[in-house]
């Protein structure tokens, strides 16, 4: 599909659009975590396709497509928090949207570091599964539907790999995982 719309006109993006909309809205609402109105997630969506539109070009076709919306899309959300920042007096009485402190969001920033070490260190189906469910918000069923697999053998990956990184990350500090 990469190399239709580096070659194609817009209506490749268009069948593109169509086909990955939903795609892209539903990684946008789950990583904007409800902080963004549906017209700001709608106008994102759209800023995504255009994204896609002006760098297609520059496209890696060995990439594929649904991992560079997705990285657009988060991309685009964050953007569009930061964009919202107020300015603040005192680095100390800053809160993130969520109420958490800078305290408490380096220490949350240290864990997901963490984290990506934990993942890179389980099997690529464990990985995945894992991804899809927690950042991508994907139900077991689709995720085995397309992963090829059994939902119950997904839930089980899910569940192992859950435990697995929960060791890892307990052993490295982070007991209240």
């Amino acid at each position: 599909m990469t190399a239709e719309l580096k070659n194609g006109g817009e209506s490749v993006l268009y069948k593109i659009a169509e086909g990955y909309s939903g795609y892209v809205l539903t990684v946008i609402r789950n990583f904007a975590g409800g902080a963004l109105s549906a017209q700001d997630i709608e106008e994102l969506c759209s800023d995504v396709f255009w994204q896609l539109w002006l760098h297609r070009d520059n496209l890696d076709e060995s990439f594929g497509l649904k991992p560079y919306l997705s990285v657009c899309a988060k991309n685009a959300v964050k953007n569009r928090l930061r964009s919202r920042r107020v300015p603040f007096e005192n680095i100390e009485d800053l809160e993130i949207a969520s109420g958490l402190t800078v305290e408490k969001t380096a220490e949350l920033h240290e864990m997901m570091e963490c984290l990506q070490k934990a993942l890179a260190a389980i099997s690529e189906d464990e990985r995945e599964v894992f991804l899809r469910f927690f950042f991508y918000g994907e139900k077991t069923a689709d995720i085995a539907r397309a992963m090829g697999i059994n939902e119950n053998t997904a839930r089980s990956k899910l569940s192992r790999t859950r435990e697995k990184l929960k060791d890892y990350l307990t052993q490295r500090g982070f007991d209240y995982v």
